[in-house]
């Protein structure tokens, strides 16, 4: 017979420890969906919805919930390892804390992924995620489109920030730069281009049906048109690589792949044409391929090459290169005002890192990849068209800016993959049946 109910075996735990599961699972879902909903918007939110959802793991494990492998904890925490070891190594000593541990936004993808493989139902728990991030992203672009023409600082406004955050649109006089909830143009372009990539893909997918499809595609509409007005360039080219990469994974029915396809490619061509129809924004992308017009950044990567140079084997330490730099650019221009670092992720993780860095970030780029990959072969109307179309375009903007430092663009990062590669259900050993809690992994209750 059919059963009745479906519960969980867990590894029988101890008398009183089972009480620890039920309020723990609520903190996760209820963390994980602060956490997402302030990505687009709010360091500090997106922080304190992790650490609610963390501390729910903790009481669920505690109650007898089991944390699941995920394909990219080796090569993260490899990646670890080898910034703390790059600090250790370094002749000019650990940077400041905070600076040293720029890596840890990676705990987003962390909890994230294994808080989703702890609660009821994770296909539709991720996708409860995706619409929180898409109304985080529709309300700090429907503030970053207000900003181009009136310059509100929102925050600022409401007395959460002491000083007016606003820059000149580029080229655009009596204009602002889209910049939402952030401080940052250019933060706020990289990060709303992941979550508009995740978006696009969930939906081309069919991850997301009816109304909330409606509602996901709404969000990443008005999220590309702050893109647009955030005049950032490396976002404009990554959400590009982006779409065509869609196109060609999107899975399907052939036929009915071509008609997406179609529908997607002009859907694309009508957004370009509408972003094209601001002179400002034709000549920003257009600056994007003169080498004089962009004679800083061949500044900024000659001298990378030659901190590389002079640290080949384990670099200056990692998040060191801001301390390092300005010898290095006053023997050539002492007047030169950027000072952070090389404004290409892969060149300055090398600088500061050395080879074995850089292979220790690819390596958890290519583990990315293929998992997503392989779980797109397996569920090809899942989430992990979105999580790819989000790495691609991160990783296109990493080409250009130094986005491995800006944990507010890394956050959206991890919150794409942790919802496309939380890990899959697993046969869990006989014990206990909590009755009424359901995971990914469902035991099937006894006969009624």
């Amino acid at each position: 017979m059919e059963p009745k109910t479906q519960a969980v075996a867990w590894p029988a735990p101890l008398p009183g420890r089972a009480l620890l599961l039920k309020p723990g699972l609520r903190l996760c879902e209820t963390g994980l969906l602060v956490h997402a909903a302030f990505v687009p918007i709010s360091i500090a939110g997106m922080q304190i919805g992790l650490g609610i959802a963390a501390l729910g793991i903790v009481l669920a494990a505690a109650g007898g919930s089991r944390l699941r492998r995920t394909p990219l904890d080796l090569p993260l925490a490899a990646l670890v390892v080898v910034a703390l070891a790059s600090d250790a190594l370094s002749p000019y000593g650990f940077p400041s804390l905070s600076f040293a541990t720029l890596w840890r936004s990676v705990a987003g993808f962390w909890i994230v992924a294994n808080g989703l493989s702890i609660l009821r139902d994770p296909p539709r728990r991720a996708n409860e995620l995706l619409l929180a991030a898409a109304a985080g992203l529709a309300a700090s672009a429907l503030v970053g489109i207000a900003q181009y023409g009136t310059g509100l600082d929102v925050l600022h406004f409401v007395g959460l920030r002491s000083e007016h955050a606003l820059v000149e649109a580029p080229g655009v006089p009596g204009h602002f730069g889209a910049m939402g909830f952030f401080t940052s143009r250019l933060t706020f372009g990289h990060n709303a281009s992941v979550l508009c990539a995740l978006l696009l893909g969930a939906c081309a997918a069919g991850a997301l049906k009816g109304r909330a499809r409606i509602f996901a595609l709404g969000a990443s509409l008005l999220g590309l048109a702050a893109v647009t007005l955030t005049f950032d360039r490396a976002a404009y080219l990554g959400l590009i690589a982006a779409v065509a990469t869609l196109l060609i994974a999107l899975p399907g029915d052939p036929r009915k792949a071509r008609k997406r396809r179609l529908s997607f490619a002009l859907g694309l061509a009508l957004t370009l044409v509408a972003a094209g129809a601001l002179p400002g924004v034709r000549a920003r992308f257009a600056s994007g391929f003169d080498l004089r017009g962009n004679s800083d950044r061949v500044f900024l990567w000659s001298r990378a090459r030659e901190i590389v140079r002079d640290h080949p084997l384990s670099g200056v330490g990692f998040g060191n290169y801001p301390r390092v730099c300005g010898a290095y650019y006053d023997r050539v221009d002492p007047a030169f005002p950027m000072r952070t670092w090389a404004h290409n992720s892969p060149l300055s993780l090398l600088a500061e890192t050395g080879p074995l860095g850089l292979f220790a970030g690819g390596a958890v780029a290519l583990a990315a990849l293929a998992a997503l990959l392989r779980r797109l072969r397996r569920d090809p109307h899942g989430l992990a068209l979105g999580g790819l179309g989000a790495l691609v375009t991160l990783f296109a903007v990493a080409q250009a800016h130094d986005v491995l430092y800006d944990t507010k663009v890394m956050y959206a990062l991890w919150l794409a993959l942790g919802v496309a590669l939380f890990p899959e259900a697993a046969p869990l050993p006989q014990g206990r049946a909590v009755p009424g809690v359901q995971t990914g992994s469902a035991v099937q209750a006894g006969p009624a």
